[in-house]
């Protein structure tokens, strides 16, 4: 476990009431989904024991009636995402860990850099993805994996699975030649099968140089003219924990602390992150529910 003491760890339960009073003004929940909403195998209605758990889902009617709008955060394209608001009841979205922003299950879709920037094309079939992926799988055998297929349908970014160290990653992008473009680890994950032998399988995505999370939060926010205020954000990896700065508050699942190195060096650097007790979506329940 981090320590606390040194890394300035705040749990929500010992800041309930400071909380409920902050967000007297709430309008927007961004929440991530695998190991947030959703268990880690990509279940709502699972915990991360596998163990049938529906709290979290009756909040869904509550949230509605509330008159607070919730927004998905997620590494998924927005094809997928449209599906998973429909089976959640909600309608806008933010895809591809930021790259686009959703209203209206697809009415309207907004890009949230500038695209013509871009030097290098990664869409699916495109030759730098298959460049690419095979430079990463020579350069760590056994350690990651990408198919093709993975990326179907995706806009501005492509999907990898497994567990390396993401500045040796991202020094051999570099190396290759794709500056303008980065890996980023969203979290672990159970939802695919792969080739490869780990026990935790980390979702990594290839995406542009810049685009984070907080870029949707930050477009959504001008558009609807939202205030830091009005928003809290949910989530479960260090990615996630970028969407802070753009949020009165943020809630890390307690199960990112599998996370331990790369949090160490980001949590102090927020006073406006709160771990949950519970994990993935008991530990959302536990948040929502007590704000509700």
């Amino acid at each position: 476990m981090i320590s606390s003491s040194t890394n300035k760890i705040k749990y929500f339960r010992d800041h309930l009431e400071e909380i409920k009073e902050g967000t007297g003004q709430l309008k927007v929940i961004y929440s991530d989904l695998d190991g947030t909403l959703f268990n880690d195998q990509g279940c709502l209605v699972k915990d991360a024991e596998d163990r049938f758990y529906l709290d979290a889902v009756r909040l869904l009617e509550k949230v509605e009636k509330k008159g607070w709008d919730l927004v998905i955060v997620s590494g998924r394209n927005k094809h997928t995402l449209r599906y998973n608001a429909q089976m959640i009841g909600v309608e806008n979205y933010i895809a591809e860990l930021g790259s686009e922003l959703v209203y209206g299950l697809g009415k309207q879709v907004h890009v949230t850099f500038d695209r013509d920037a871009r030097c290098h094309d990664i869409t699916y079939g495109s030759r730098d993805l298959e460049r690419i992926i095979s430079i990463m799988m020579e350069r760590f055998p056994g350690r990651i994996e990408s198919r093709m297929e993975w990326s179907r349908y995706r806009s501005f970014n492509a999907l990898f699975l497994g567990d390396v160290d993401m500045e040796k990653a991202n020094e051999v992008l570099r190396e290759a030649g794709y500056g303008d473009l980065v890996f980023v680890d969203n979290g672990i994950s159970k939802l695919m099968e792969t080739s490869l032998d780990m026990e935790k399988m980390h979702l990594i995505n290839l995406m542009p140089a810049g685009v984070t999370k907080a870029s949707g939060l930050a477009l959504d926010k001008k558009l609807r003219k939202f205030t830091q205020d009005d928003c809290i954000a949910l989530g479960d990896s260090p990615e996630d924990l970028k969407m802070a700065p753009e949020v009165k508050y943020f809630f890390l699942m307690v199960n990112a602390l599998e996370h331990r190195e790369e949090l160490e060096g980001e949590l102090p650097k927020h006073d406006n992150v709160f771990i949950t007790g519970e994990a993935m979506n008991r530990g959302w329940n536990e948040v929502i529910g007590s704000l509700l």
